[in-house]
């Protein structure tokens, strides 16, 4: 890859992170939004409302916890990625590794944080209203928002998997 060893501990951290919200991604759309919908009572039953008002009350939980902790690890994956990315070519043809690859676990984790600011986080502030005063039309709507989530929250494993694959790829050779 390289001889300097910054470059080598930013790019081995980066994978490492990816390989982290990899795991976070994991976690959340085959755990925690099947426990939170298992057994969701059909729409028009006397549970339902009460059920996506709880749904609306936990899901800050789950939010606040993974929009504090993995925001910036997805924001340093950007960076860190770039930084490493960046080396390499300023290295030329001395370098041991490709630096578009480098270049491409930058993008790809780029790619993450535009999709959970565009397309998650309007789904994550429709979870969070059931918990206030909301029609009984949104309310309806609970359980196809929560899969929507999880199923939205697939690229965000994807992404992420990809971007430490190509990178530990680049390391190792």
């Amino acid at each position: 890859m390289t001889d300097n060893i910054i470059v080598k501990a930013v790019a081995g951290t980066c994978i490492g992170c990816s390989f982290i919200l990899v795991g976070n991604a994991i976690t959340q759309t085959f755990m925690t939004v099947p426990a939170l919908i298992v057994d969701f009572p059909r729409p028009g039953t006397p549970e339902h409302s009460s059920r996506a008002r709880l749904l609306g009350r936990q899901w800050p939980l789950c939010w606040s916890v993974g929009n504090t902790f993995f925001r910036p690890i997805s924001t340093f994956g950007v960076l860190g990625y770039s930084f490493a990315s960046y080396s390499l070519y300023k290295e030329g043809i001395l370098a041991r590794a490709n630096w578009r690859w480098f270049a491409v676990a930058a993008a790809l984790h780029l790619t993450t944080v535009v999709h959970s600011a565009v397309n998650m986080q309007p789904l994550n502030d429709k979870l969070e209203s059931l918990a206030s005063k909301t029609s009984e039309k949104d309310l309806r709507e609970a359980e196809g928002i929560a899969r929507k989530w999880g199923s939205w929250n697939r690229v965000r494993m994807v992404t992420p998997v990809l971007a430490g694959i190509l990178a530990l790829w680049q390391i190792v050779q």
